[in-house]
This record gives structure tokens, sequence and C-alpha cells, in this order.
């Protein structure tokens, strides 16, 4: 018994580690001594000035523009009568795709009516009596992305959105 008394009183007297609380506080200290010297040492950082010029540049050729594309009277005869649709058709395009845009719609001018013409000529009536014409809108989309194509570098659409401005039926066989 007299065994686990004297190990009883060895684990009783643990002393506290001041020596290892000294030793790490000294490395503590002499880093933090060590950060701040550099960080002094190396001064400032460089001022940065910002290039307004070329971010308006780079803002203007993303913004996006509207044309006008086509403004024709297109029939329709699948109700049994013939209507005439006055219709506006604008295309937003970005600036930067503008001029290449540009020529191509007046290259295929007669192309594109005639694919917007055929398309309000197939067109169920329900869709061209939709308040907002999307059937007739995602169709015309597609037809002038095909036509138009797309960017060579990105591949996106170079027509980002169709825009049917006006579209006003009038009844033609009176």
């Amino acid at each position: 018994m007299a065994d686990h008394d004297q190990i009883e009183s060895q684990a009783g007297e643990k002393k506290f580690p001041l020596k290892t609380i000294a030793v790490i506080g000294g490395i503590l200290l002499v880093e933090a001594v060590i950060i701040t010297g550099a960080f002094l040492m190396a001064g400032k950082p460089a001022t940065v000035v910002a290039d307004g010029v070329a971010a308006d540049e780079q803002a203007m050729a993303e913004q996006e523009i509207e044309e006008l594309i086509v403004a024709e009277k297109f029939p329709n005869t699948r109700t049994g009568r013939t209507y005439l649709y006055d219709t506006e058709v604008y295309i937003i395009i970005r600036r930067k795709y503008q001029q290449q845009v540009q020529q191509k719609v007046d290259m295929m001018t007669a192309r594109v009516t005639a694919e917007i013409a055929t398309i309000f000529r197939r067109a169920d009536p329900t869709h061209l009596e939709e308040p907002t014409l999307a059937t007739i809108t995602r169709q015309i989309k597609a037809a002038l992305d095909e036509l138009i194509g797309r960017d060579e570098q990105s591949g996106d659409p170079l027509v980002a959105e169709v825009l049917i401005r006006k579209c006003t039926r009038f009844r033609a066989d009176y």
C-alpha cells in the first residue's frame, strides 16, 4: 500500500509549467517583432490608378441597343378569313455587334422579311392573340439566329432578344 500512496503523492505534486510558458511567450514576442519590422521596412503599397477610359469603352461595347429590322403588314388566313397584321419587329443587340448585324440585315433584307412573313402565315391564330406574342417572338428569334449567326469568338448569338413592338390585326376580306 505504500507504493500506491507514493504514486498518488507524485501525481498530486504536479508543478505549474512556468518554463514552458515563458519559452512559448518569448518565441511569440520574437515573431511579433520580426513581422512588425518586416512590414515597417517594406513601406506603403504602390498607389493604384483606375483607367476610366478602358472601363467606359468596354461598358459601351456591352450596352444593348434596339434596331428596327422589319415594319410590314403580314397576312394570315388560318381562321378562314384574311387578316393583316401591321407589325414592327425590333432586335436587341450589343453595340459591339451593331455594324456586323446591320451589314448582314442589309444584305439579307428580303430573306429576313420573307422568313418573318412565313412565320406569320403559318402561325396558329391563338399564337397571334397571345398578350406577349411569346410564341411568334421565339420563332422569329430562332429564324434570325439562323440567318444572322453567332459571334465567332464567344459563340453567343448576335441577336440578344426580339421585340414585337406593334402587331395590330386588320380584317382584309370585306
